[in-house]
């Protein structure tokens, strides 16, 4: 009955991505090979109902069949079966990419790694062994019952594997550089399927493509991660009337250059418009790793009058909470980096509120512009350990902007990814024009349509191409072979 379900059709087809019309035979005898190996752990695509992601795009596909795998062992018999099989197939951490086919396979095998939540921290308490099946929150959570805490997301419900893999942007960064930097060995299923441990010492060819170069090497089972101390610390944000706009930018640039000594200190802004009243507004988060009530950094911004306010001293597993957007919409993040600009930033809070009066009629329209800085001191952590993947150099900080986008029904995909272009290319073409255009593009923000790698410098890229060919000459984690998902080199 298994196999005569899988051979069935998928109608599966998603703005001008290619996806399977049926689910191939190959795929069907992997299915039957893993419920025959892994018993309950196997769930066929037409009966999954407690299978839930946060991208509704990527729920709506139905796969040949997800498994659950919970040592490296089992992921990498899961890998040969699939491989062997030549079926398509997805791994799943947290689950909270926007690109179709990432997260959740597409007529092919999804691996879901939510059981592998494992954590161990060393003795010396300086470091922890953790699965790639936490989500931020829960790792957070284990982490503060021993005063300590990783260099983690803002998200709680953001997944471990993927946030780090493309470079984890955190607000310990100003301390300690991104997640990526953080990470101090690997333990990864290759594409034959082989188990290595890798280190700055132990295939350092692959720890430096680890270290941003996506799911294109393989699936990472366990990170060997730094842990700091940690208590409580301050956070939150308050949100402002649009009258403050200008004051409220001329901070941000404050804090993302003059004030960024203070490494104790991030922050980012918020424009968003709300479809209930019709209004738009601004918000300003504020991160301080102490437990200071308003820290003097924030003195100058703290005067600025707001509306509402959440700012508090907490955990940051609560403080976590504040960023969650719930599941239920289509989603589509898009993104560009610039160097810091009162006058750019103001333009693109501009174009934001111009753009979005074609679409605010959007059933369950979601949409923010937020910007965030790159600090100075998080860029020049890339370089330890042999350095990153990421090629960012600048002798200052940066600026991301991110456009998030949510919305209900599928026919307006179209639509909302015109939108989303609009912003983006308008932005950029701002940024360029006032020659301040930066070719880093953060890949955990990415649409569908950019090229992150582009970004990263010719020479790592073809650097990170030469390794993944290496370890993958069968081109099984390339946009020709078997994990198609994200973002590729090949």
């Amino acid at each position: 009955m298994a196999i005569g379900y899988i051979l069935g059709l998928l109608a599966q087809t998603r703005l001008g991505f290619a996806s399977e019309t049926s689910i191939t035979a190959g795929c069907s005898q992997a299915c039957s090979q893993l419920m025959e190996e892994f018993g309950s752990a196997v769930h066929l695509g037409s009966n999954d109902p407690s299978f839930a992601i946060w991208d509704m795009k990527q729920q709506e596909v139905l796969p040949a069949c997800r498994v659950e795998p919970t040592t490296a062992s089992q992921v990498s018999r899961v890998v040969e079966i699939t491989v062997n099989n030549w079926c398509r197939f997805a791994i799943k951490g947290g689950g909270h990419m926007t690109n179709l086919d990432a997260s959740n396979s597409v007529g092919g095998i999804t691996i879901d790694l939510h059981l592998m939540d494992h954590i161990e921290i060393s003795e010396d308490r300086t470091k922890a062994n953790l699965g790639p099946g936490h989500v931020l929150r829960d790792a957070y959570l284990a982490l503060e019952k021993h005063n300590l805490t990783m260099v983690g997301g803002r998200t709680a419900d953001v997944g471990l594997p993927g946030f780090t893999i493309g470079g984890g942007l955190s607000d310990l960064g100003p301390q300690y550089g991104l997640a990526v930097d953080n990470v101090w060995e690997y333990q990864l299923v290759l594409p034959n399927a082989t188990i290595v441990n890798v280190s700055e010492t132990a295939h350092p060819d692959l720890y430096f493509a680890l270290r941003g170069g996506g799911n294109n090497f393989g699936i990472i089972t366990n990170f060997r991660s730094r842990l700091v101390p940690q208590g409580q610390k301050w956070g939150g944000a308050r949100t402002y009337h649009t009258n403050f706009t200008d004051q409220l930018v001329d901070q941000s640039y404050q804090l993302a250059t003059n004030l960024a000594a203070d490494t104790y200190m991030s922050f980012w802004t918020r424009n968003s418009y709300d479809v209930a009243n019709g209004r738009f507004s601004m918000s300003v988060s504020q991160a301080y790793y102490e437990p200071i009530v308003e820290p003097p950094v924030f003195t100058e911004l703290n005067k600025i009058p707001y509306e509402t306010s959440n700012l508090r001293v907490d955990w940051m597993s609560n403080h976590s909470l504040d960023s969650v957007s719930p599941h239920g919409l289509r989603r589509v993040y898009a993104s560009f980096t610039f160097r810091p600009s009162r006058v750019l930033h103001k333009q693109l809070i501009n174009i934001y509120s111009e753009e979005i009066e074609g679409v605010k009629t959007t059933p369950g329209l979601s949409s923010s512009l937020v910007v965030q800085a790159l600090h100075k001191n998080a860029i020049d952590a890339m370089k330890v350990r042999g350095g990153n993947s990421l090629g960012v150099e600048s002798d200052g900080p940066l600026m991301i902007a991110l456009l998030t986008l949510g919305w209900s029904k599928s026919e307006d995909d179209a639509a909302m990814y015109a939108y989303a272009d609009r912003i983006i290319n308008r932005g950029k073409a701002e940024a360029d024009l006032m020659d301040l255009l930066h070719p880093w593009l953060y890949i955990n923000y990415a649409n569908h349509n950019q090229d992150p790698f582009s970004g990263y410098g010719e020479n790592n890229k073809n650097r990170l191409q030469e390794i993944q060919r290496s370890i993958d000459p069968r081109g099984i984690f390339t946009s020709q072979g078997l994990v198609r998902g994200s973002f590729k080199l090949n």
